[in-house]
């Protein structure tokens, strides 16, 4: 697998072009074979039908147009090819910029970004972003994006001379910051650059990390928002939170407290009322007069039954007797 990513290395150079509308915020990252290349630039026309002429505001050997007029309808998309390459060109970042216009004026300028690598790399590097950085909304404040160095040829031996850079544009080709260091990568490596930012600052950037080794030179560009909450720390500070937090547990531990309080309470009253009439209930039915009276009859109505088994009395004497024990026992147990 080493051996075929370093063959394809050594067949491509890698141009990486990133375009920037200010009514878009689209970012095309393109890679082309080695040699002279066409590259088109897209753009939505959503004005009247029209000629439209494009011109590169930079006169160079790096990029120039295929060609420099089209005629394209409202509601259409349209492009403008670019020739990158022609000549051998050295590694690094070239900026240029594409003006449309029309027959009304200038309908947009295109900053044009451009990095390439060289054939043969021993080492890459790439620029990554934390997703879980701070948020901060503040006009100044510290990006640190993360660059990832990775050895791609296993077969030299590690060395000390690689060489890693960082630098910041704006999408003009100004160096807004910039920094070197020697740095010694065995397979892989992560390092951590960081620039400060103020309102001066314009509101895209591009960052580009390139490592460097002989004849090796690895590159990478990242366009970014620096009013992009996600990648834009403030200024190192620290909060106490501990207070809240103390508070916080303060006032779930009172919480549970009066909670328990009041479930025991609720089931106490419970209980005692249960308590309190199955007392009443006994007090009712074995110790006052009606329950003595009841109690009594109840004897009768024993003596009478076995009598009556015994036939010591008629059939109608016992149910005259059943009949007057039963009427004095409601009487009695309506006065419970």
């Amino acid at each position: 697998m080493n051996k075929l990513m370093l063959f394809a290395f050594l067949f491509f150079v890698f141009i990486s072009v990133s375009v920037y509308a200010e009514n878009s915020d689209t970012i095309e990252k393109i890679i082309i074979v080695s040699g002279e290349t066409k590259v088109p630039i897209n753009f939505f026309n959503d004005g009247e039908a029209s000629l439209y002429t494009a011109v590169l505001t930079k006169s160079s050997s790096v990029v120039s147009l295929m060609d420099s007029s089209v005629y394209i309808n409202k509601g259409e998309f349209g492009s403008f090819n670019l020739v990158i390459g022609k000549d051998n060109l050295e590694n690094g970042v070239y900026f240029d910029s594409l003006i449309v216009s029309n027959d009304k004026g200038i309908v947009r300028e295109i900053p044009i970004i451009i990095g390439i690598k060289s054939k043969v790399l021993d080492y890459d590097v790439s620029v990554e972003f934390d997703s879980f950085s701070d948020i901060s909304s503040s006009d100044e404040g510290t990006v640190s994006p993360n660059l990832k160095v990775y050895k791609l040829n296993y077969n030299t031996p590690p060395t000390d001379s690689v060489v890693l850079g960082f630098e910041v544009y704006s999408l003009d080709g100004k160096l807004l910051d910039s920094s070197e260091e020697v740095i010694s990568v065995s397979r892989q490596a992560e390092f951590e650059r960081s620039f400060n930012t103020n309102s001066e600052y314009p509101s895209e950037v591009l960052i580009v990390a390139y490592v460097k080794s002989g004849k090796s030179y690895g590159l990478d560009v990242y366009q970014t928002s620096l009013s992009s909450r996600d990648i834009v720390n403030p200024p190192a500070k620290l909060t106490d939170y501990s207070y809240y937090i103390y508070l916080g547990v303060f006032i779930f531990l009172l919480s549970l407290v009066i909670l328990v309080s009041y479930l025991w309470y609720n089931r106490y009253n419970n209980q005692a009322k249960d308590w309190k009439s199955r007392l009443n209930y006994i007090q009712k039915t074995q110790f006052t007069d009606v329950a003595r009276g009841l109690r009594k009859l109840q004897i009768q109505k024993d003596a009478v039954e076995r009598a009556y088994s015994n036939h010591f009395i008629s059939r109608k004497s016992f149910n005259s007797a059943i009949a007057e024990i039963s009427r004095l026992s409601k009487e009695l147990k309506k006065r419970l």
